[in-house]
C-alpha cells in the first residue's frame, strides 16, 4: 500500500512540474507601456451664468412709478470673467431691465448704475451681498429713482 501512496505522490509532483513548465515564460508574456496622465488644469474662472433683471421706480417701489426710456449700467469687475467690463440698455415701458448670459464668480464685483433726466442717479451694489450662484441679484432688483433737486 505504501508503495501504491508513494507513486501517487510521485506521479502528482510531476504532473505539477508539467503544469509549472507550460506556464508563459516571462518573454512571452504581454508588457503593458504606461500611457501619461492627462493633466488637469483647473479652470481659473469657476462661476455662473445669471441674468440680472431689475425695475426701475420713480420716487417709491410701487405700481404706475416704473420709469421707461431709463438708462442702465452694469459695470462689472472680475479678473477672469469673461462678461467683465461696462454694459448699457435702457427700461422698457414696464420700467424693467435684463442684462442676460452675465458670468459671475463669487469674488466678482458689480454694480449696476441707474440714470435719467430729472433724477438723481441711483446704484446698486453686489459688494453689500453675499453673491453665491447668483443669489445676490434677486428677481427683480427694484432701483428707485428719486427726482433732482429742483425738479
Amino acid at each position: 500500500m505504501r508503495g501504491v501512496l508513494g507513486s501517487i505522490a510521485v506521479l502528482l509532483f510531476l504532473t505539477g512540474c508539467a503544469i509549472i513548465e507550460a506556464a508563459p515564460t516571462p518573454t512571452s508574456i504581454a508588457t503593458l507601456t504606461p500611457i501619461t496622465a492627462p493633466t488637469f488644469t483647473p479652470d481659473p474662472c469657476t462661476g455662473w451664468r445669471c441674468t440680472v433683471t431689475g425695475v426701475a421706480y420713480a420716487g417709491t417701489i410701487h405700481f404706475g412709478n416704473e420709469l421707461e426710456g431709463v438708462t442702465v449700467t452694469l459695470h462689472q469687475t472680475s479678473f477672469c470673467s469673461p462678461t467683465r467690463g461696462e454694459h448699457q440698455t435702457t427700461t422698457d415701458s414696464d420700467g424693467r431691465f435684463e442684462f442676460s448670459d452675465v458670468f459671475f464668480h463669487d469674488t466678482d464685483r458689480i454694480r449696476i448704475r441707474v440714470e435719467s433726466e430729472g433724477y438723481e442717479s441711483a446704484q446698486w451694489d453686489s459688494k453689500d451681498c453675499d453673491c453665491l450662484y447668483c443669489s445676490c441679484f434677486g428677481s427683480p432688483l427694484e432701483i428707485v429713482l428719486h427726482a433732482a433737486p429742483g425738479q
